[in-house]
């Protein structure tokens, strides 16, 4: 598993660099470059958090391992229905990431650049990479091996790195089955109609199921609503939560705190 990794960094970081050299060589505004250099450090952050976040995350789902109903051989369809449960959880886990302002004030950091290229995939908070297995964990109650869930896991963030960037355009009937590049174009768009849209992993399926898939159909304009224009990387980490900090104390009351941290964030 650690040997998978460290071949699946490697390869993501010499696809950023790779990129990064050619955007070089087009001469881009500084402001592009200023936001690669956030995102390539936060992605750093990512790198070591989640050195912290496999060993935990292992302990802990073999914990609950020891605990499953049932302990099924490995066989090709235990692989299957594997694979889309944590797809599932995924979907869920992301959904709740739009939904809720106490999951959103991490997720931001990911949508919150202005541009779209490998480099966003780097752009991701690592304080919730610190929790967010933890909603895999009941998969290993119902017998799904830890080893099993945090391979799927590593090949889905794989995945979800390289359908970052504007150089394929739509894919045809691979755009309605698979997370491509032009589904999660749509994803980062803050275009009315593609708020909220296109949360699936590797597959579209939850999102046609639950209503929220979009194609591609009008240029994106990438960012969040209220974009914070900075490439200081911890504004970009912290700058929602900042904001939480100072709204929660003056919300009165433990239920309206409560329905304050799970309503849509504004």
């Amino acid at each position: 598993m650690l040997t998978f990794d460290v071949i699946g960094t490697s390869i993501l970081f010499t696809a950023f660099f790779i990129e990064f050299i050619l955007i070089m060589l087009h001469r881009p505004e500084k402001k592009l470059v200023n936001d690669i250099m956030a995102n390539f450090l936060l992605g750093l952050f990512i790198v070591l958090a989640g050195l912290v976040e496999k060993g935990l995350a292992f302990s802990i789902f073999s914990l609950v391992y020891r605990f499953a109903i049932f302990t099924p051989g490995l066989s090709w369809w235990l692989w299957i229905v594997c694979f889309l449960c944590c797809d599932f959880i995924h979907y869920a886990y992301h959904r709740l990431g739009h939904k809720t302002r106490l999951f959103w004030a991490a997720h931001v950091t990911h949508h919150s650049s202005t541009h779209f290229n490998l480099s966003t995939g780097l752009r991701t908070n690592f304080i919730h990479v610190l929790y967010r297995f933890l909603f895999w964990a009941p998969l290993c109650f119902f017998g799904f091996p830890p080893e099993m869930i945090l391979l799927i896991e590593s090949i889905t963030a794989s995945q979800n790195f390289l359908v970052h960037t504007e150089k394929i355009g739509k894919l045809g009937i691979l755009d309605w089955i698979f997370n491509t590049p032009s589904n999660h174009r749509v994803h980062h768009g803050s275009n009315p109609e593609y708020i909220d849209k296109n949360l699936g992993g590797v597959l579209m399926i939850y999102d046609h199921l639950f209503g929220t898939y979009a194609k591609e159909t009008t240029t994106p304009v990438y960012g969040i609503t209220h974009n914070i224009d900075t490439s200081n990387p911890f504004k970009i980490l912290l700058h929602e939560y900042a904001r939480l900090t100072k709204e929660f104390p003056k919300i009165k009351g433990l239920k309206a705190k409560l329905s304050y941290l799970f309503s849509t964030p504004q």
